[in-house]
């Protein structure tokens, strides 16, 4: 490292003629712009500036040594702004783990957008509802809903989670709109039971403190996601879901709200990476890109 910050003051002072100059360039006082040549001299065995009271100049070997020190102070330089570069610029695969209903309503429709945005990075992503282990499975990331437990994992808060209850038209055509948590029991209900655990989800309802949970029928029960939204929109039943992954539903009517007062938010969408350091680069591109396309739902929505 020495010989290389002498070799930078030698070409400075080579440049400016002076090592006044160079001195002032590079911060140091001129005493110390000689030592650091003279010491450079000293190892390299030969003399590379010729002094004298009213001027300096090169000498033979010197004009040598600085042509190549030139050629390769401006490699390193170029060797610098190009690894900086590629340390700003996400770049290389990024392999994550995203829950089916996630991938096929909200980051599949975006892929063009995600492309043009981040021309650099490819997405490599495992679409299933299990819960992929990210380090052993060697993962860069891994959207997750919910609550988090695995203290291995960094965190990035991607949008609120909020359920809602819904139904298609038909379906509340033919059986009518439910008024209450307590009429939920008297409707076919479409459940959804998790792969990782094979418990059926509870719904996350809205109620008054101390209030008995309703009894909610599993008239249906699956471990898909979206095989129960396919299900609520045939009109099989009162399913509740992510608002967020049922916009399409909401926005063409075929599936309706109601209930709103008990809708809840419980969790949230997560992005999670091993713990490391310092954020990938391209994992910050992909929470970033996540982020963007939940707060544009929300806004939306409004």
């Amino acid at each position: 490292m020495e010989s290389l910050s002498a070799i930078g003051v030698f070409a400075r002072v080579a440049e400016t003629g002076s090592f006044a100059s160079a001195a002032r360039a590079l911060g140091i006082t001129p005493s110390a712009a000689s030592k650091s040549v003279a010491r450079l001299e000293e190892r390299l065995g030969t003399r590379l500036v010729q002094r004298t009271t009213r001027r300096m100049h090169l000498t033979e070997q010197g004009a040598r040594f600085h042509e190549r020190c030139v050629r390769a102070l401006t490699e390193l330089r170029d060797a610098e702004s190009e690894l900086a570069h590629a340390v700003r610029t996400p770049r290389g695969r990024v392999r994550v783990s995203v829950p089916e209903m996630l991938a096929l309503r909200l980051i599949i429709p975006n892929l063009q957008r995600f492309r043009r945005e981040y021309p650099h990075l490819e997405l490599d992503l495992d679409v299933n509802d299990h819960l992929a282990d990210i380090v052993g499975d060697g993962l860069d990331a891994a959207v997750r809903c919910g609550e988090l437990t695995d203290s291995r994992l960094m965190r990035r808060r991607l949008g609120p989670k909020r359920f809602i209850l819904c139904a298609s038209p038909a379906y509340l055509q033919a059986h009518g709109t439910p008024r209450s948590l307590d009429a939920l029991q008297e409707h076919d209900c479409i459940r959804y039971r998790f792969v990782s655990t094979g418990r059926v989800e509870s719904w996350a309802l809205r109620q008054p403190a101390g209030a008995p949970a309703p009894r909610i029928p599993e008239t249906f029960v699956f471990n898909n996601s979206e095989a129960v939204t396919h299900a609520a929109r045939a009109g099989f039943g009162i399913a509740q879901f992510v608002e967020l992954m049922i916009r399409p539903e909401l926005e063409a009517g075929t599936l309706r709200p109601f209930l709103r007062e008990h809708s809840l938010e419980r969790g949230a969408l997560w992005l999670v990476w091993p713990q490391a350091r310092r954020t990938p680069p391209k994992v910050k591109a992909l929470g970033d890109f996540l982020a963007r396309l939940v707060e544009e739902d929300e806004a939306g929505a409004r």
